[in-house]
């Protein structure tokens, strides 16, 4: 006997109605059998912890050589020459706010080689006042400086402290105030007030820039120089003044009595010690005759260029006083 097999459909339609047929019955299945629950696999992790690791030193590459240039042949230019001139100094003037950053030490190039620094809209300098060269502490000292709206007022006061001012009261307060431009600062008037056991004294001096007159408090009057400064303006006023290929550097300096004139000697970066630690500084000295008192000052290198020691000599040769900077704070704020 001979057995027939079931014939699949051989037309198109009935092979696709027997594929959705079947497709229907194995999704039937799936939705419909028996659920089977598998074994769980997840294992848990461990906290995450973080550990902090110096990075290790990476050797600086060295520079690649450079291949010299050919000579360019000369060219007679018939251009004008253009002179270069320095952006203003953004304006500022005294607010009273106390600075709000202790200035921390950036890297300098040689003074002489890199463009002025920024004077700081505020800043508050305290040093430490030793007679001699190091000797007893006798006092401190306190410059601050505020600058706005293209004005600025700096204000210095020295005054005996600890046992000392037990035997010997003594208060020196001098304020300048003046403009700022991109040259720096002019003074416009200087006053000094002195306090002591034996009395107070008083002196004050006018910068009359349009008929170039300084008029004292006493009644005298001087020829007034271009860039003339006081003796409490110029310490800042240093860190202004073009130091490129030069030697020394000239000042007309009043203090309230009347108008010296000053020659500044620029010496080589040295590393002197101070209450904030050893610093690195440009030395300038007053040229001074025999029986005339000098000035040494320090500017640091790494702190805009602002004095960070100053020393006084007496007309013997002698070291009078020294101030050694103590804590500086800045903000341009």
């Amino acid at each position: 006997m001979k057995r027939y097999l079931p014939s699949l459909p051989q037309q198109p339609a009935a092979r696709i109605a027997l594929a959705i047929g079947l497709s229907l019955l194995i999704h039937a299945i799936v939705l419909f059998g028996p659920l089977v629950e598998l074994p769980k696999s997840e294992v848990p992790l461990p906290p995450l912890t973080a550990k902090l690791e110096p990075l290790p030193k990476i050797a600086a590459a060295p520079a690649p050589k450079k291949k010299p240039r050919p000579k360019p042949k000369a060219v007679e230019s018939t251009a004008p020459a253009v002179q270069e001139s320095l952006p203003e100094t953004p304006s500022p003037e005294a607010t009273g706010e106390q600075p709000q950053a202790v200035a921390e030490p950036q890297p300098a190039a040689e003074a002489t080689e890199q463009a002025k620094p920024l004077l700081p809209k505020h800043a508050q300098l305290t040093f430490a006042v030793y007679q001699g060269s190091g000797g007893m502490q006798l006092g401190e000292a306190v410059h601050r400086l505020d600058i706005e709206e293209g004005q600025y007022t700096l204000k210095t006061v020295s005054q005996t402290t600890g046992v000392v001012s037990f035997f010997k009261s003594y208060t020196l307060t001098q304020t300048s105030r003046g403009r700022v431009d991109a040259q720096g600062l002019h003074p416009l008037a200087f006053d000094e007030e002195k306090k002591q056991s034996k009395g107070n004294q008083g002196l004050r001096a006018e910068f009359d820039w349009e008929a170039h007159k300084l008029h004292f408090s006493h009644g005298g009057e001087a020829a007034l120089p271009e860039q003339a400064q006081d003796i409490a303006s110029f310490l800042y006023q240093l860190s202004q003044m073009p130091m490129a290929n030069r030697q020394t550097m000239p000042f007309s300096i009043s203090n309230g009595k009347k108008l010296e004139y000053y020659e500044l000697e620029i010496g080589a970066e040295e590393e002197i010690a101070t209450p904030l630690g050893k610093l690195r500084a440009l030395p300038l000295r007053k040229r001074h005759a025999q029986g005339e008192e000098g000035l040494d000052i320090w500017l640091g290198l790494e702190y805009r260029l602002l004095p960070v020691k100053v020393r006084q000599i007496d007309r013997t040769g002698q070291i009078a006083g020294e101030m050694a900077i103590s804590d500086i704070r800045v903000s341009d704020e």
